[in-house]
């Protein structure tokens, strides 16, 4: 893991370079459409079939020391040398942990390293700039790293790598991957060009909100109701068998809410993961490692808890 630790070395010359890199490895990876011989990338949205191996993990909220032991865990080098092998983050690497930098740049040094087969989805903390709260701390750590020259890093170089990353993963026939929740369609012509729609979600600011911000509630009267995070919204079961049933997958993957290392909602069809430790103490951190095998073999939703893993070995 002695890669990973370099992070914590990085001058502001390196951090503004390998952010960069990134981002031009996202614009491009845009640009070509195809990504690899399971993977097509088109903005906002990524598209994959069932790759041999899958992991996904929830938030990090620079909580280096969870991110060091999945990597650990999943061998992520051995893991990576497999471009039919996926690895997803679901957002959130920034804010409220000691690590954010560090996080967020160990996680461009993989990128850097195996740009076909790990993603990084967008999380409502890597998009302050477009919808504000009082929570973001991100700044004030860049501050402290690389003092006067931190908002010039902030805003010319990671705000574009912000920008850059993608908001949903669709993976053929199995699941939608997302930080927040599923937003509210109302206009019934959305999903008949739906992948389309969802490849530019920076001009569509409500549809971008929705998805880095709503999360899923149990509501028996209604659809959906406004959040008390004061963005965003709750999503009620008839949303998310509206999203299923109209991309044809069995399941929601997110993260973006605290809990025991996962949960589930909406008769299982939602899975949430949350893979942050440190900032969460009362918490637990997990994430999902399942192959094709596996997928093609769930008979039920709520099997897949087999295949969440405890960082702390809990579950």
């Amino acid at each position: 893991m002695d890669s990973l630790l370099t992070s914590f070395d990085y001058t502001f010359e390196e951090s503004r370079k390998l952010f960069e890199k990134i981002t031009l490895i996202h614009n491009d990876q845009n640009l070509q459409g195809f990504i690899s011989d399971i993977g097509m990338s088109s903005g906002d949205y990524l598209n994959f079939q069932i790759p041999d191996n899958l992991v996904v993990i929830g938030d990090l909220h620079g909580d280096f020391t969870s991110l060091k032991k999945i990597m650990n865990k999943i061998t992520y080098k051995e893991y990576l040398e497999t471009e039919s092998n996926i690895l997803i983050f679901l957002g959130d690497y920034v804010d409220r942990g000691k690590y954010s930098l560090e996080v967020l740049l160990s996680l461009c040094s993989i990128k850097s390293q195996f740009p076909n087969n790990m993603f990084m989805l967008r999380g409502n903390h890597e998009a302050y700039h477009r919808f504000p709260f009082s929570a973001f701390d991100f700044l004030s750590d860049l501050h402290k790293k690389f003092g006067s020259s931190a908002q010039t890093l902030y805003s010319n170089t990671i705000i574009p790598f912000f920008d850059s990353l993608s908001s949903i993963c669709e993976i053929n026939g199995f699941g939608l991957l997302v930080h927040g929740g599923l937003p509210i369609i109302e206009d019934v012509e959305f999903f008949k060009n739906y992948k389309f729609r969802l490849s530019d979600m920076k001009s569509d600011e409500e549809l971008l909100e929705e998805f880095l911000w709503n999360d899923p509630r149990e509501f028996t009267d209604r659809n959906w109701q406004a959040s008390n995070r004061g963005l965003g919204k709750y999503f009620g079961i008839n949303i998310t068998k509206n999203w299923l049933n109209h991309t044809n997958t069995k399941l929601i993957i997110r993260g973006h809410e605290p809990c025991m290392g996962y949960k589930f909602n909406h008769e299982n069809k939602v899975l949430t993961l949350f893979s942050s430790k440190d900032p969460y103490p009362k918490f637990e951190s997990a994430y999902l490692q399942i192959s094709k095998k596996q997928i093609e073999s769930l008979n039920l939703t709520a099997d897949i808890k087999k295949f969440v893993h405890g960082v702390e070995d809990v579950f």
